[in-house]
């Protein structure tokens, strides 16, 4: 076991000392306030305070942060150490720090998302982006800080205390679905079908008024249907996928499917039997939340289940208002956590963790799954052709094997779909599947089970700079 030292236990260094020393090194630990406790303990001690100690406790010195209340208007101090960020180094003269820098402190700020319960500028979908975050401006978003600098520290302690038994972490990888337009053509309705038909005369977009007559015809097939396809890389690649619907009445931002036609329920029920399902948050529920509850009824109904998993439409996330809401109608794990204008790490891990509520200095039962990668982002915000988009998806999945993190991919039907601006990019996903399940560098096949997720579309635009 580990025992950490710190002269306060605040609920911000228990919450921390969990996610490193647990979550992501593998130790049993516990903290302690007790100089004597600490001083008698026979095993690895971590000191985390000012105080001298006559022995070989790893020694981190504490910035102070972490017995704060509140949220005040800062920026972490930032140094670099051979090319490695730094955020809370130590003073100079604070004495001997055996890490440089306070990695509790430094861990808690990204996790938490300290700086987006700060003023921001919003983008046009009232989203803090990713060019605000401190990561991006210091030019470690790609990389999963916290869980390479607490590896450095379980390595510290190792060298230190070799005996210190640990659970070792596996690599995971979670395939997730988001099911925003579920059809191009079919189960929209008699009154949003002619419209779409009159709008293809006056724009005299013939083809597209042929090819919808085809699909609801029965003739060819709907070219969002990609399903099939899906579920066939699922069996190939032995994946458990999860699907997150857009459960909500059609607006500007919210252009799925009709949520009363048969085809969005048996699609629901079709896809309920091979994976796990969430609820796609609508736009709209950020300015209505009692909309939120609505839309959970809608897929809990129609899948005769407990609605458990969720994702924002747009990647939206007020903090903490969000996740509260989810909280309050009983989601225990949300996958928001990435950005829609570019690939990496949110919040500084690939590990999932638990959502710390900063107004009320507490830890909630809600578990975060960090995103690292999407389709549009690659494509449209980044401007990556798919050779290099398949290199910066393989590179990513590669940094959290080398963490043994969680690496989460998020794609759509119609990205899958092999048409339009999309044609050519099921094969980026097919082979993302297939070097990250049986090649990449470590050739390590990922743990893919079950266990790791539990405990706008404009069809005429067909982009996905919004998401």
């Amino acid at each position: 076991m580990v025992l950490l030292y710190a002269p306060r236990k605040s609920n911000r260094i228990q919450y921390i000392a969990k996610l490193i020393l647990k979550e992501i090194c593998g130790f049993e630990y516990a903290v302690t306030s007790s100089p004597e406790k600490f001083i008698n303990f026979k095993g690895a001690r971590i000191n985390y305070s000012g105080k001298k100690f006559p022995d070989d406790s790893i020694n981190i010195f504490p910035s102070g942060f972490l017995l704060e209340k509140g949220i005040r208007e800062f920026t972490p101090s930032f140094s670099q150490n051979h090319n490695n960020p730094i955020l809370f180094p130590e003073p100079k003269d604070s004495g001997h720090c055996d890490l440089g820098y306070d990695i509790f402190s430094s861990s808690f700020y990204l996790v938490s998302r300290y700086e987006e319960y700060l003023p921001y500028l919003e983008d046009r979908y009232g989203r803090f982006e990713a060019d605000q975050s401190f990561a991006f401006q210091h030019n470690f978003l790609e990389t999963p800080l916290v869980d390479v600098q607490a590896l450095e520290l379980r390595q510290k302690i190792l060298e230190r205390f070799p005996a210190t038994p640990f659970v070792q972490k596996q690599f995971s990888f979670i395939p997730t679905y988001d099911i925003d337009v579920a059809y191009a053509y079919k189960g929209r309705g008699v009154t949003r079908n002619l419209l779409a038909f009159i709008k293809d005369i006056f724009t005299l977009d013939f083809s597209n008024f042929r090819q919808r007559i085809l699909v609801l015809s029965g003739k060819n097939p709907d070219p969002y249907d990609s399903y099939e396809f899906q579920l066939e890389l699922q069996k190939k690649y032995k994946l458990h996928p999860v699907y997150f619907f857009l459960a909500a009445q059609y607006g500007p931002y919210d252009r799925n499917i009709s949520i009363y036609s048969q085809q969005f329920h048996l699609l629901l029920k079709r896809l309920g039997d091979y994976a796990e399902t969430g609820l796609h948050p609508s736009f709209a529920s950020h300015q209505k939340p009692g909309k939120l509850l609505d839309e959970i009824k809608t897929v809990a109904a129609t899948l005769n289940r407990t609605v458990e998993n969720s994702r924002q439409h747009f990647l939206k996330i007020h903090f903490p208002d969000t996740y509260l809401n989810l909280i309050r109608y009983n989601i225990l794990r949300d996958f928001s956590m990435g950005f829609a204008s570019h690939t990496g790490f949110r919040a500084g891990t690939c590990t999932p963790f638990n959502f710390y509520n900063l107004p009320e200095e507490t830890e909630t039962r809600l578990k975060i799954y960090p995103l690292a990668v999407m389709d549009g982002t690659l494509k449209d915000y980044m401007n990556l052709s798919r050779k290099e988009a398949l290199a910066k998806s393989v590179e990513l999945a590669e940094k959290v094997k080398k963490v043994n993190g969680t690496f989460i991919s998020l794609w759509h039907n119609d990205t899958l779909s092999n048409t339009g601006a999309w044609q050519g990019w099921h094969e980026v996903y097919t082979e993302m599947l297939e070097q990250i399940c049986f090649g990449g560098s470590t050739g390590i096949k990922p743990n893919i089970s079950a266990e790791a997720i539990s405990g706008h579309v404009d069809k005429n635009t067909n982009n996905r700079t919004a998401q």
